[in-house]
């Protein structure tokens, strides 16, 4: 069933778009939430919204799948965290071209590799690994802070990657 937000899921989608430098997103779409075991965040305009809401029987998506919102914090989906990396820097980091094609095969990140990373990023925080473009590739966690990031070790794990939709679709047509 989707529905609007209600105030608390309101307060930690604009909480998590303003940890991601993002906050300004909030204000130029609308919301809305498919209620289920999580509750899953789509962008959309106010033309679907008025569609979707109520529909019987439901669309399986409306809009941009944004990622699951949950009492405290939205986790991003990798559609959700390239919208927020074509606005914003913060907690990104940049990488080679030769680091992009492993992270896309879901490799964690080698400090050699980054070329940019924002300063605020502190260890353990999540983060979002992009090509040289500034577009997102991957999502992963810190191991280090900004001055750690750049040692000749794996410095961030990734979590989720461009490539998993890619591996999907091989696994289900067998190829």
């Amino acid at each position: 069933m989707y529905r609007g937000l209600k105030k608390l899921e309101i307060t930690a989608m604009r909480r998590s778009l303003d940890y991601w430098g993002a906050f300004d997103l909030s204000g130029e779409f609308d919301f809305i939430v498919r209620q289920g075991e999580k509750n899953d965040l789509f962008a959309v305009t106010p033309e679907v919204k008025y569609y979707v809401i109520g529909r019987d029987p439901e669309p399986v998506f409306a809009g941009l799948y944004m990622g699951s919102l949950g009492k405290k914090a939205l986790v991003l989906s990798m559609e959700g965290a390239y919208m927020v990396a074509s606005v914003s820097d913060k907690k990104k980091i940049k990488v080679t071209g030769q680091a992009e094609s492993l992270v896309v095969y879901g490799r964690d990140v080698f400090g050699s590799s980054i070329t940019w990373a924002d300063e605020s990023i502190q260890q353990n925080e999540r983060i979002i690994i992009a090509n040289k473009y500034g577009e997102a590739i991957g999502i992963g966690r810190a191991r280090f802070d900004h001055k750690g990031l750049f040692q000749d070790k794996v410095t961030v794990n990734t979590e989720a990657d461009m490539g998993l939709y890619i591996r999907g679709q091989e696994e289900v047509s067998g190829g």
